[in-house]
């Protein structure tokens, strides 16, 4: 009676408690006077320098928005095999499914719902396609990617149970759909960055562990920031989250074995955009005037969560994403079990064949199709002071004098590009 008794008092005390905040939590408003932040998105900047991060732009490497061939090559590969599975993983062309599968925080399971609400109502999604909203309020980067955290098991835990209430298990999930973050509060935009990027490559090492069937992960970057009126992610940490994301794919891509993606030392699916959604609030990205946000209509009142309408804008653009990838489209728009894939020699075929490789810096160039330019970058994206401007097939060039490793070669031929890498011994 004694316990009844004080934990009616604490129910009483709570909802006194809600009482006196809810007319300041309804005060609360986007900040939608809010001037731009002057930064550049990223798919925009090109192969120039952020002020704020010292880094290229470009969402791959060398101020490119094109993924690098050789990595399109692998997703390719892994799309095609993506196929029907049974609850326990096994091939199962009858009553198998593909699941896919968000995992994230509180917009991105908003934003999920949203996409779920339209992928359904599509008549050219897959019917064998599950799509399912693993993300959660409240989940952040720290807590997914840290098993010593209070929340981490509840985390992974309702995963589990919201793929089970979809009639589908862990053993069938294939596809990921990724968005995360970190409150900023007082972080230092610095650290936040760095911490962001660990604790990016220790998610993927959870999703592969946990799914043990999974190929594809697609990560996207967090809307606009410009207008928050908290300090949960405001400018500029909402547009670092965007290149944390390209730095994540980009060590991949690199070669960095924590996220590794093939054989048996595999720690990660393979990674690539899906999509980069930052815009300078209501300024339209160029490369693709589709993403922006207009406030306070696209935002609810802490200026950081979209509301329905900003929820439903992303759910239209990830539709329009997972029905146009060249990697997404074949699983997505099926219409059963069996994925059609272009075989990659269909879809990609290597502009310029480079040899000796390794070398000892003296390296021959040949291609079918006349070589319009080359640059060259170390590995932190710096351009060297090396470019070649001709309308040749074959060439020669003499990297004799810079110091072994791994350096990358960007080279243009007519509306094809294409970036290598170029080892000197």
């Amino acid at each position: 009676m004694r316990f009844l008794s004080s934990k009616i008092f604490a129910m009483k005390i709570q909802a006194t408690f809600l009482f006196l905040l809810y007319p300041l939590l309804a005060s609360l408003q986007p900040k939608c006077d809010a001037i731009s932040t002057g930064y550049i998105p990223i798919n925009d900047l090109g192969t120039e320098i952020s002020p704020l991060t010292g880094k290229m732009g470009g969402l791959y490497l060398n101020g490119s928005n094109d993924m690098p061939a050789e990595h399109l090559k692998a997703g390719l590969e892994l799309s095609s095999q993506i196929q029907c599975l049974d609850i326990s993983g096994n091939p199962d062309a009858t009553n198998g499914k593909i699941v896919w599968l968000s995992i994230g925080m509180s917009n991105c399971t908003q934003e999920t719902q949203q996409f779920i609400r339209q992928a359904n109502a599509s008549p050219s999604k897959n019917p064998k396609l599950v799509l399912v909203d693993g993300a959660q309020g409240g989940q952040t980067a720290n807590v997914i990617s840290t098993p010593t955290h209070n929340n981490y098991l509840t985390f992974w835990n309702t995963v589990n149970t919201r793929l089970a209430n979809a009639g589908v298990g862990k053993n069938q999930v294939q596809v990921i759909w990724f968005k995360e973050a970190n409150p900023a509060g007082s972080t230092p935009p610095g650290v936040h960055y760095d911490s962001l990027v660990v604790q990016f490559r220790r998610c993927m090492n959870e999703i592969k562990t946990r799914f043990p069937n999974v190929k594809l992960c697609y990560m996207a970057s967090r809307i606009s920031g410009r207008y928050a009126s908290s300090n949960l992610n405001p400018e500029p940490y909402a547009y670092l989250t965007g290149w944390a994301v390209k730095q994540t794919i980009e060590d991949q891509i690199m070669g960095l074995p924590q996220v590794a993606f093939k054989g048996s030392e595999a720690k990660s699916p393979w990674l690539s955009w899906g999509m980069y959604m930052w815009s300078d609030g209501d300024n339209p990205q160029k490369n693709n005037p589709d993403v922006f946000y207009t406030c306070p209509a696209d935002f609810q009142n802490d200026g950081t969560h979209p509301s329905t309408l900003g929820a439903q804008k992303v759910g239209a653009l990830l539709l329009k994403f997972f029905s146009n990838d060249k990697t997404a489209s074949p699983w997505f728009l099926g219409s059963g079990c069996t994925t059609t894939v272009n075989s990659a020699d269909q879809i990609i075929s290597d502009l310029v064949k480079i040899y000796p490789n390794p070398g000892n810096g003296l390296f021959n160039l040949e291609s079918d199709k006349e070589i319009e330019s080359l640059e060259l970058f170390n590995l932190y994206g710096l351009k060297l002071n090396y470019k070649i401007t001709s309308a040749v097939k074959s060439t020669q060039i003499d990297l004799s004098d810079l110091k072994k490793g791994v350096y990358l070669l960007h080279v243009k031929c007519s509306n094809s590009s294409q970036t290598k890498k170029v080892v000197i011994q």
